[in-house]
């Protein structure tokens, strides 16, 4: 497979996107952008989880 961008050979993903080593060119798999919004998503909310539970622990500590 050959870099869309500069022709230089590339070594195409398990998922079937590529990163070129020479121009840097970046080429998504199909469907990249759909699991990538639901994976930030996803991510999003644990970390809203983490957040709500470490104040209640602060609260809980500063009550105590």
């Amino acid at each position: 497979m050959l870099c869309k961008d500069c022709l230089n050979p590339v070594i195409e993903g398990p998922e079937g996107g590529y990163v070129c080593g020479q121009c840097f060119h970046v080429v998504e798999p199909n469907g990249y952008a759909e699991r990538r919004a639901e994976g930030v998503k996803k991510a999003a909310e644990e970390r809203r989880i983490r957040t709500e539970e470490r104040r209640a622990r602060s609260m809980a500590r500063k009550r105590g």
